[in-house]
């Protein structure tokens, strides 16, 4: 990886409701123990924490820090979604939002435009009455709002349309992007369907159960390397209700490190990482976790979908994540040591495991 780039520290998603309007099987919402909306004192002091975080990361490595209202839900659920977004950009954040597009009206753009959001992510993947049938909401509305959104937002907020490649199918997604983009659409971002931390059932991603996790096991620890992911530190996680999370895959919410309240980002930074490297309760489960994501890969080059060398140049990106992360760790944890407010060792947090 280049030096100028580290997944650590980027962006502070404070979930402002994990409700949400839309019902897509591609999100497992109903794997979610508990569900509700961030209140104003919980959002102030979420906006506090992320403010001394800001200054944590420019004293160890100078990146900036952004704020991101996103989470498992619906943001604009939340009738102080607006006024949360002037806090963040009062406090000098870069601001991000997601969203479906559905409840983004003419009058909610102008109040969103008025009040600086930076970029707003729409989720779309699909069209006319395929999208009825996934999202469960009339899609014309969407489409209008969306359309209407990318006429008001120009030069002042970047509309990004998420696909998500449920179908399986690029050409799906390459249709999906012709359409957007004839109604003024210019960025756009596709992935494949995510597991979020093994939540939602997906057949290939029982990573447990493949022989070749021995094999992605033993590639991405030789020499005494430690896989760890970027995710829990490039994307800090709060939860509507308070609460530090490992990252935003958690969405069972197996993981709480606590809540803001009783602690900062900084606190709970070793008991995240003993999570992170033990890869309970989350990790194990989750298809970003390295090792499972080299599992697939291998699994992939069994079957004739990938070559050597792609497996070799995954192999290689995720040692060397690891050992970029792991650098940029240690300056945090040695920071956390040498300053005034501390670290809390590992133990001193227990996970909270929680169950539908």
């Amino acid at each position: 990886m280049s030096n100028d780039y580290s997944p650590l520290f980027l962006t502070i998603d404070i979930e402002i409701t994990n409700r949400c309007n839309a019902t897509c099987h591609f999100c497992p919402r109903d794997a979610t123990p508990h569900q509700g909306i961030m209140d104003v004192d919980t959002f102030d002091k979420a906006l506090a924490r992320a403010v001394e975080y800001r200054q944590v990361v420019k004293d160890v490595s100078g990146l900036e820090v952004t704020v991101s209202l996103c989470g498992l839900g619906e943001p604009l659920i939340n009738r102080n979604a607006i006024s949360f977004i002037r806090k963040v950009k009062a406090e000098g954040f870069r601001c991000s939002m997601s969203s479906n597009g559905n409840l983004l009206t003419e009058d909610k753009t102008r109040e969103i435009l008025d009040a600086g959001l930076d970029e707003i992510y729409i989720n779309i993947s699909d069209i006319g009455e395929e999208y009825e049938k996934v999202y469960n909401l009339p899609f014309e509305r969407s489409r209008d709002n969306i359309a209407k959104f990318a006429e008001l937002s120009q030069g002042r907020c970047k509309p990004v349309i998420i696909l998500v490649d449920h179908h399986d199918d690029k050409a799906h997604v390459k249709a999906m992007e012709m359409y957007w983009r004839e109604r003024g659409l210019k960025d756009f971002h596709s992935y494949s369907v995510i597991n979020r931390g093994g939540a939602l059932f997906v057949e290939h991603m029982q990573f447990e159960q493949y022989t070749e996790m021995a094999r992605a096991r033993q590639e991405l620890t030789e020499g005494g390397l430690k896989p760890l992911c970027g995710a829990p530190w490039g994307f800090l996680f709060i939860g509507y209700d308070g609460n530090y999370y490992l990252c935003c895959s958690d969405w069972r919410k197996q993981a709480s490190l606590g809540s803001v309240f009783d602690y900062s980002f900084l606190q709970v930074s070793r008991q995240k990482l003993a999570m992170v490297m033990s890869r309970e309760p989350v990790c194990k489960t989750c298809n970003h976790d390295p090792i499972n994501m080299l599992t697939d890969e291998l699994r992939a080059l069994d079957r004739g979908e990938v070559t050597e060398e792609d497996v070799d140049k995954l192999r290689q990106t995720l040692r060397d994540g690891s050992v970029e992360i792991d650098i940029a760790l240690g300056k945090l944890l040695d920071y956390g040591d040498a300053h005034p407010e501390g670290m809390l060792p590992a133990p001193d947090i227990i996970p909270v495991v929680a169950t539908n």
